[in-house]
């Protein structure tokens, strides 16, 4: 289904908020491939997490994928941060991204990283899953940072709509 072997689940996701640096960068041109890593160098280099106020327990860091020019070709925001407990002062140099409560297709990426990541985007690109590019998200939890068996959430904002049409109903 959705011409996609990787599997999902189909889940309303609450609201959430998340800081942290962003760039503008695009899949069609290859400068994702650069961008995303010089992101993370960024925010790590920068201790950006330390300056964060807010943060949730237990801390848990998003990649947010927002305000697409078009679709996975067109350019789009980057973001990497952490998620806050409310918005309170964005530090100097960070960016604040609210995203809406919205149903997801949750894809869990596990293995080698960032291959396991980047093998399940891949798919997605290809896939016809009814989109709505606005707001896509990676979850780096306490699983991600287990030695030998890393995991992370990838959440991919979808038509809630066209998924029931498809006999996927959101948990």
């Amino acid at each position: 289904m959705f011409d996609i072997d990787a599997p999902f689940t189909v889940k309303k996701i609450p609201a959430t908020i998340v800081v942290g640096i962003s760039r503008r960068t695009s899949n069609a041109d290859g400068r994702s491939v650069t961008d995303i890593p010089a992101t993370w160098t960024d925010f790590l280099q920068r201790n950006a997490n330390a300056k964060i106020k807010n943060r949730a327990v237990p801390p848990v860091m998003y990649a947010v994928y927002s305000d697409y020019a078009s679709n996975w070709m067109g350019e789009y925001a980057y973001l990497i941060g952490a998620k806050v407990t409310r918005a309170g002062t964005v530090p100097e140099g960070m960016e604040i991204r609210k995203i809406p409560a919205q149903t997801c297709a949750v894809f869990n990426a596990k293995g080698k990283m960032p291959d396991a990541v980047t093998a399940i985007w891949a798919e997605v690109w290809l896939s016809s899953l009814p989109r709505t590019y606005t707001y896509d998200f990676e979850v780096y939890d306490r699983r991600f940072v287990h030695p030998t068996a890393k995991e992370v959430d990838i959440c991919i904002a979808v038509d809630p709509k066209k998924m029931n049409e498809a006999g996927l109903v959101a948990q």
